[in-house]
This record gives structure tokens, C-alpha cells and sequence, in this order.
């Protein structure tokens, strides 16, 4: 698994380090695309010790051969990525994976190193899209997982997926034979080169990911060449399957992740945009209403709310306005849950390997 650390010139002693996890088919870039849109470097600047993830299959973590080798397509050709390709070559690897695999090993994994890295006890997590819902899943199922999380901010994070459908996700639905093939002979990520040159195209897609008049050009730009991956036929099943379904349920159907949030008590904050067509907001607020925690809050980013835009499913962390009326949102919150001086270092159990 790959981690980026973002350590603060003057470290405070009452905060806990921060892990930042990307969503469906984007890597750790997408936290510091630019140093306008980047949280990484906006929490970094205040105090706190930030750690970056990529979860598996997603660059630099360890990926198939054949994901390396696409991210040419995208133009991206800097020598981070070369090197990545000079060593997916000398050990070829082809992989699947699931959702399941990035609740069962990955968060705990990339959780105990952290902490052993820090020395802390707990940590702040911050969830885009999937990368929040490893954290619902994680913490319904894992004590572990419970005992290291300080609080979690859910941004944009879809656990169920209401009827009717956007249109857009309606056509990735019914589009999903096409994808599966078009994923298998040319890549999911493909679309990102002609992203990486046109920007924004306005296709059923981009309306998916992101509302174009609240985003920069450049950076739909830089979001194609340098934060695409590729999907895994097992997380394309999983997720398109919680859409007909409407619950996100584990690969093979066994475990509802629905069902395990009302064991959820951990302070967590919702991050939705009114525009969002992929985790809409009576999504978000379903899954707010569900947990148990005492300490928990609902933000709705869009004009109705006083903002400057209407916010679709990325412009939360990266959207023309996001460093001015979000980033505040999720600082405040982090502050408000200090490390307290009498808390102890926990014995953490090895994380599973697989």
C-alpha cells in the first residue's frame, strides 16, 4: 500500500494524525491535485500530521501490470510513474480485487502502520466516496478498527442508492455489460486521456464525478492525467450491485453493510453536495440517520445553504470553492476532538496480510 505523509513544520501535540482515502478508481493525488484543491496541505498547514493512502490497485500501491502501463494513455509520464512501470515489470502481476478486500485488509493495515509510524493511539480519517465506505464497513464489523479511530468525515459517501436513479448513474447501469468488456480490452480509465487534453466534456460520466461550472478546467484536467486508475472487475461488481440493490453489500452477498451501521458510534461528519449524482444527499442523510453516534453532523454544500455553487460528488475536496467553504467545515471538525493528554497508547494487534 502506498503513503504520502504530509508532516507539519510544528507538530501539535494535542492533534492526531489524519488519513486521507480516495474513492472508485482515483488514487492518493486526488488529495493534493493542486495547491488550491489540496486538504493535504490545508490540514498539514494547521497542526496536523497527514498521511495519504492509496488503496490497493490504485498508484503507487501495487497494481496490475497492465494499470501501470494505461496511465500513458493519460499522458502522465512523470518519473514517479516510470519507475513505478520499471518495477511492475521486473514482477509481473495481475490482480482482482474487491471492496471487501480494502475493508478486510487495507484499512487495518494502513491504520496500524500510522499509528505505529506516530505513536499515537487513534487517528482521524477522511473518506471520499469508497473510500469512506471502507470506513463504514470497517468499523461496523472490526473492534480494532473502533478502538483506533479518533472521528471520521464521510465526504460524498454513498451506502445506499435510491430509485429512481440519476440519470447518469441509470446509464452506468444499464451500460454495465459495455463497461465490463470496454474495462477488460482497453480500460476503465481510458476516457482519461481525452480528459487529460479536453478537460471537462460534459459527458453522462464527468456529470457522475463532478458539477463542470463548479470545478476549474485544469484541474478535470490534471484529475484525468494524474489521479485515474483502473477499476476492478470485483469493485465494478460490488458497486454497480449496490445500485441495483440499493444496499452495499460484501461481493458475494453475505454481509450487508447496511445492516451494521447502527453499530456505528464514532463521531463522524457527512460531506454531501446538493448536486451530486452518485452519493445523492437523501443517500447521505439515510446513512446519517442510521448510526448510533451521539456526535454527528449533516453539511448540504450548495446554493440553497448560502454557498457559491452547487456542489456535485468531487467538488467537496476539489471544487472552485472547496478550500473556502468546505476545508473550514472539516478543520473545525477535527479540532473540536483533541488528543487528550491521559489517553493511552493501545497495544495494536498485527495487521492482516494477504
Amino acid at each position: 500500500l502506498g503513503l504520502r505523509r504530509y508532516e507539519p513544520q510544528n507538530l501539535a501535540q494535542d492533534k492526531n494524525p489524519v488519513i486521507l482515502c480516495h474513492g472508485l478508481s482515483y488514487n492518493l493525488v486526488f488529495w493534493d491535485l493542486h495547491k488550491d484543491v489540496s486538504l493535504a496541505q490545508y490540514l498539514s498547514q494547521a497542526g496536523y500530521d497527514v498521511w495519504s493512502l492509496s488503496l490497493r490497485g490504485a498508484f503507487p500501491s501495487t497494481q496490475p501490470l497492465a494499470s501501470a502501463i494505461r496511465k500513458l494513455s493519460h499522458f502522465n509520464l512523470d518519473g514517479v510513474t516510470q519507475s513505478t512501470l520499471e518495477q511492475r515489470f521486473k514482477h509481473l502481476k495481475l490482480a482482482n480485487w474487491s471492496v471487501d478486500d480494502h475493508i478486510q485488509y487495507d484499512v487495518p493495515a494502513a491504520l496500524s502502520f500510522v499509528l505505529e509510524q506516530t505513536e499515537q493511539e487513534r487517528a482521524h480519517w477522511i473518506g471520499h466516496s469508497m473510500g469512506g465506505m471502507v470506513m463504514f464497513g470497517s468499523l461496523g464489523r472490526d473492534p480494532n478498527t473502533n478502538a483506533q479511530i479518533k472521528t471520521f468525515v464521510a465526504a460524498a459517501v454513498p451506502l445506499v442508492a435510491f430509485h429512481p436513479l440519476s440519470d447518469p448513474m441509470q446509464l452506468l447501469v444499464d451500460a454495465e455489460g459495455a463497461i465490463g468488456v470496454g474495462s477488460a480490452l482497453v480500460g476503465s480509465s481510458a476516457p482519461g486521456g481525452w480528459g487529460a487534453i479536453f478537460g471537462d466534456l460534459d459527458s453522462p460520466t464527468d456529470r457522475l464525478f463532478f458539477n463542470g461550472a463548479n470545478i476549474e478546467p485544469d484541474i478535470v484536467k490534471a484529475l484525468n492525467q494524474r489521479v485515474l486508475e483502473e477499476i476492478a472487475p470485483g469493485q465494478l461488481k460490488q458497486l454497480i450491485g449496490m445500485v441495483r440493490t440499493e444496499r452495499f453489500t460484501s461481493l458475494d452477498g453475505q454481509v450487508d453493510y447496511v445492516d451494521t451501521l447502527n453499530q456505528i458510534n464514532k463521531p463522524t461528519c457527512f460531506l454531501v453536495g446538493t448536486v451530486d449524482n452518485m452519493a445523492t444527499p437523501g443517500a447521505v442523510r439515510f446513512t446519517y440517520r442510521q448510526i448510533t453516534s451521539d456526535e454527528k453532523e449533516f453539511h448540504l454544500f450548495g446554493r440553497v445553504n448560502g454557498h457559491k455553487a452547487n456542489y456535485g460528488h468531487d467538488d467537496v475536496i476539489i471544487g472552485r470553492h472547496a478550500r473556502a467553504e468546505v476545508y473550514p467545515v472539516i478543520l473545525e471538525w477535527l479540532n473540536r476532538f483533541p488528543r487528550k493528554p491521559d489517553e493511552s497508547r493501545l497495544l495494536l494487534q498485527p495487521a492482516k496480510l494477504e
